[in-house]
């Protein structure tokens, strides 16, 4: 088994990663499904995502007393890097949870 085991815990760059896949892939994301599809409690979720908000990977949006997020260019352009990252390193991505 190599030193980076499919069972090694997510990095927060994982977990940025994470929430930006499954953001982009639904599109105006509300927290707590946000926070159920990757597995995360829904206050560490907040955390996270007003994170990438403040770092304009993610951009939040008002709508009928809700908040909703969605990525940006640069959160695209985040995904991009880190899974280049990941296959430079000869990492295996970490399994996403199933999303639907």
């Amino acid at each position: 088994m190599s030193a980076y085991s499919e069972f090694a815990k997510r990095t927060k760059y994982d977990i940025f990663a994470e929430l930006i896949r499954v953001i982009g892939i639904i599109g105006k994301c509300p927290l707590t499904r946000a926070a159920r599809t990757t597995n995360l409690p829904v206050d560490r979720a907040k955390v996270t995502l007003e994170f990438l908000v403040e770092k304009s990977l993610l951009k939040k949006e008002q709508e009928r007393n809700r908040t909703y997020y969605m990525v940006t260019v640069k959160g695209q352009q985040y995904l991009q890097i880190y899974n280049r990252l990941i296959h430079i390193l000869g990492m295996p991505p970490k399994s996403m949870h199933s999303i639907f």
